[in-house]
């Protein structure tokens, strides 16, 4: 990677982390050039405006979940393997990945008509991942909407498991990894038998 090459990703990563931590309206251009020890016009040279970065950051963080997930998941050929692999990767990315939560809502700033379609098109790619992985497991949930629903719900509720933590009492930062461990094998166990009729074991 040569040198503009290595100042565009550090850009796109500081960005990812400010928009994450202080949101998009919350992060102006000066704030990402300090995040890089590098001036404004510096941005500027690589990005024309902060729409512009915001959609790179899109674009790198799509690449990743699929580099994460789909193709780890799809190393598998058993439906069921898939379905367990998936549970875990989504679980723990949130511990050492949560900017990637950005891609679960509605994009976090107004885009143009064009990459407000784009953005719907990366969505509906991972919502028909999920709705394929559970409709290949040929279990409880068959219609067209159960699928669509259950689809949304394994998503949804994956990427977000502060919540589930913060019942246990835990701050996510604070987990041990014998709890983040214990609570991965409830998830498993209770989508594997929703999802299939199946008892899971352990």
């Amino acid at each position: 990677m040569d040198v503009e090459d290595g100042t565009k990703a550090a850009i796109i990563e500081a960005s990812i982390k400010l928009f994450y931590n202080k949101g998009y309206r919350g992060t102006s251009m000066p704030d990402i050039a300090s995040e890089c020890s590098i001036t404004p016009a510096a941005i500027y040279y690589h990005f024309k405006n902060k729409e512009q970065v915001l959609w790179s950051c899109y674009e790198n963080l799509v690449e990743e979940l699929n580099e994460r997930v789909i193709k780890e998941v799809n190393k598998f050929d058993d439906p069921r393997a898939k379905l367990e692999r998936f549970i875990e990767i989504v679980f723990n990315i949130w511990f050492d990945r949560p900017e990637l939560s950005l891609l679960q809502a509605g994009p976090i700033a107004d885009l143009s008509a064009k990459r407000t379609f784009q953005y719907k098109v990366h969505r509906a790619n991972w919502f028909k991942f999920v709705y394929d992985l559970i409709a290949e497991l040929g279990g409880s949930f068959r219609s067209d909407e159960e699928l669509r629903f259950s689809s949304l719900i394994l998503s949804k509720s994956l990427s977000y498991p502060e919540t589930l933590i913060g019942e246990f009492g835990y701050d996510h930062e604070d987990v041990s990894d014998d709890v983040k461990k214990n609570i991965l094998v409830m998830l498993k166990k209770f989508y594997v038998q929703a999802l299939t009729g199946e008892r899971f074991p352990g």
